[in-house]
């Protein structure tokens, strides 16, 4: 009986043993380890890199919308060729220098040359183009905002007499002190030209002025 007896514990004993390894084994094989989740979330980080990547391939950078430049306000264009003319062929101005169309001495950067031909539509684009450059080269003088009519009337003593020539004058001075009274003053004193080196009021030029005076100072009133 005891052999029986001790032979059932020894079986037992061998069985559970059996049980446990088994149950050991198992938990081995489904209990993934470390290096495999390692793996996996490697696999996964690849796989979004991926799809990202693919999505920045294929996204297209919308094309950037260029401002559109401020239109040039009639009263400048009408100003500047009530007083300058139109001519279709190069002339002598008064100092000295070839200019065509509506007094430009250059177009699409070429100096006038005598003997040169020019048209009405080429005349104008040529004029709002230089006109554009004029209000490039204000824009860092000008200290403070203009109105449309304060605006062409300078464009228009700029035009005739150069942006160099005004940036550092009293004109400009009170039109940044905001003087405006002022400044519409100052725009009578340029009424001379430079003939053969000496300066000779023009008539010309004074009734400019005095057209431009007015100009400047009705925008002032309406600002």
């Amino acid at each position: 009986m005891n052999k029986y007896i001790d032979g059932a514990v020894m079986l037992t004993s061998v069985c559970s043993l059996g049980l446990t390894t088994i149950s050991i084994a198992e938990s081995k094989i489904y209990e993934p380890s470390n290096n495999v989740v390692k793996d996996l979330q490697l696999e996964r980080l690849d796989h979004s890199l991926r799809v990202n990547l693919k999505k920045t391939e294929s996204y297209i950078a919308p094309t950037p919308i260029k401002a559109q430049p401020k239109p040039i306000p009639k009263v400048a264009i009408n100003l500047i060729k009530e007083f300058e003319g139109f001519k279709d062929y190069a002339y002598i101005d008064t100092d000295g220098t070839p200019v065509i169309g509506y007094g430009l001495s250059r177009i699409g950067g070429i100096p006038v040359q005598i003997g040169d031909r020019i048209s009405t539509t080429q005349a104008d684009a040529a004029l709002n183009t230089h006109i554009r450059e004029i209000h490039r080269e204000l824009e860092p003088i000008v200290q403070v905002d203009l109105s449309d009519r304060q605006l062409s009337a300078l464009t228009s003593i700029a035009f005739n007499v150069g942006v160099e020539s005004i940036k550092n004058s009293t004109l400009v001075q009170k039109i940044n002190a905001q003087d405006y009274a002022g400044a519409a003053d100052e725009f009578l004193r340029w009424d001379k030209a430079n003939l053969q080196g000496a300066l000779v009021q023009m008539p010309g030029l004074t009734r400019r002025r005095a057209a431009e005076r007015q100009l400047f100072l009705s925008g002032s009133q309406s600002s």
